[in-house]
């Protein structure tokens, strides 16, 4: 791949760089997606009953211990008591907050959280009203969080950002940081427990990634967070000291199908899945990237994932059955075939999809791109506006249950390909009460939808940051946690370039 920097970098470095005179005091921070910046505000200025420590652990947050009950699908938290001059919620004003949450989950990213939570899948689709949601408050301190079923991964979940609003811009202490000044992309926060300059973190939306590595490159910012593998090129080739951190996601990079035309059709899809060559990807960015076959990534703490029955053959004969497939399909010299792939603007994802494309040129299979601005991108996906679309599933836990729900028959109406028995398998199994009983059910719904093959799945995309020397706080773990309210700086910046 050749080793020159994209437009937008080259530009951005020959443009040269301002000095905010306060800046040897204050955290920069630049975030490469308007979804990333706002899931990283709501876990810094907002409190849940438990957090993420620097390290990916889950640690006390609102409440000050818990315990799991004894057929482990309740956790029952005890909340810190108020020190003197500091107001803390009440389990009555947690419970309130949860089901505020819940509600506003129907439309947001957190829906597939609220569905660990007992009865939340019902409060989310608004089947059933906010107050059924299993959460209860016994005492004025005590909070019990009931799970969904066997597999629910409470503790976890509950620590994530999205649920950190249950106690969002109350009184100084109760959450880590507090918003004093915004912009169009620009947010400065302060400690709620310190007033020097020290304690201030400023978080910048980048424009686009590229933006974000050469304002880093010239010591404009500390911190950069990208957001899957969009600006990381970028990263790699502009920068030196040891300052790129790479970290595995728990996530499938791949093509989300759209069922309509010869996509229709899954011998079609099949065909499309088998003959490409995903050994060779990540060698596209210097990298080792883990192929993903199914549509589930290899998780730590779950069983190997289901992988479709072509995966065990050589090359040669996938290449030979897809080309079978697509005759059986009707398709051939006589009747080609033309797919298109909808992707964000990023040089990354050009350089996969162009490999892609040469996997299936030999079927005989023409491949084209539309290429969308992030947001606009992201949008045409909602609506259903592709053939076959680019997506990078990150989930925040490491939750087969997480990687499948996408695939639902609720999630899929304006894209028409969904499995009802492999959906019902889902919901029965994310409410299942003995883990073994869920396992198994989860495995025959993961089984069915890779069969159906709603998506093309490439491998495990990465995350990658650029941390300056002089942060400090950062810690790589395999939960991708790294919260603003722990980081902090030291030391002075380098000299402008």
């Amino acid at each position: 791949m050749s080793r020159r920097l994209s437009p937008v970098v080259a530009a951005a470095l020959l443009a040269g760089c301002g000095r905010d005179p306060g800046a040897q005091t204050t955290l920069r921070v630049d975030i490469v997606s308007q979804p990333a910046a706002a899931r990283a505000l709501a876990g810094a200025t907002g409190a849940g009953l438990v957090a993420f420590d620097a390290k990916g652990e889950v640690v006390p947050a609102l409440a000050s211990s818990w315990r799991v009950a004894n057929d482990g699908l309740s956790v029952i938290f005890r909340l810190r008591s108020g020190d003197k001059g500091t107001a803390r919620p009440t389990a009555a004003e947690v419970v309130a907050g949860l089901r505020r949450v819940a509600t506003a989950a129907r439309r947001g990213p957190a829906r597939d959280l609220v569905g660990v939570i007992a009865n939340g899948s019902a409060v989310v689709d608004g089947r059933a009203p906010a107050s059924t949601l299993g959460v209860d408050a016994p005492t004025d301190r005590v909070v019990e969080v009931r799970a969904a079923g066997a597999i629910s991964n409470l503790l976890p979940v509950l620590a994530q950002p999205e649920l950190a609003g249950i106690a969002a811009g109350g009184a100084a202490g109760q959450n880590p940081m507090r918003v004093v000044a915004t912009g169009p992309r620009e947010a400065r926060l302060v400690r709620q427990a310190a007033s020097d300059p020290a304690g201030t973190i400023v978080v910048t939306t980048a424009a686009d990634p590229g933006s974000a590595v050469a304002r880093f490159a010239h010591d404009r910012t500390d911190l950069v967070i990208g957001d899957g593998m969009a600006g990381f090129d970028d990263a790699r080739l502009m920068t030196t000291g040891n300052v790129l951190r790479v970290e595995p996601a728990w996530g499938v990079y791949g093509y989300r199908i759209r069922a309509r035309g010869p996509l229709a059709d899954v011998r079609v899809r099949r065909a499309l899945a088998m003959a490409i060559d995903r050994d060779g990807l990540g060698g596209l960015f210097g990298l080792t990237l883990t192929p993903v076959l199914g549509l589930i990534p290899p998780l730590p703490g779950t069983p190997s994932p289901a992988l479709p029955d072509w995966a065990l053959q050589t090359p040669a004969a996938r290449l030979d059955l897809a080309r079978q497939l697509l005759v059986a399909a009707g398709i051939d010299a006589a009747h080609p075939l033309t797919v298109t792939i909808s992707l964000p603007d990023a040089r990354e994802h050009a350089a996969v999809a162009a490999a892609v494309a040469a996997g299936w040129a030999q079927l005989g299979v023409t491949t084209t791109t539309v290429v969308r601005s992030a947001a606009a991108h992201a949008a045409a996906v909602a609506r259903g506006d592709y053939s076959l679309a680019l997506v990078e599933q990150s989930v925040p836990v490491d939750s087969a249950l997480l990687f499948l729900t996408p695939f639902g028959c609720r999630e899929t109406v304006r894209v028409g390909l969904c499995d009802p028995a492999a959906d019902a398998l889902v919901e029965a199994a994310r409410t299942a009460r003995d883990p073994g009983i869920a396992a198994t059910t989860l495995a025959s719904a993961e089984a069915a939808m890779v069969a159906d093959t709603p998506l093309i799945a490439l491998f495990v995309p990465i995350r990658w940051a650029l941390v300056a020397k002089r942060v400090t706080g950062w810690f790589p773990n395999a939960a991708g946690q790294h919260p603003l309210a722990l980081l902090g700086v030291t030391g002075r910046r380098a000299a402008p370039r």
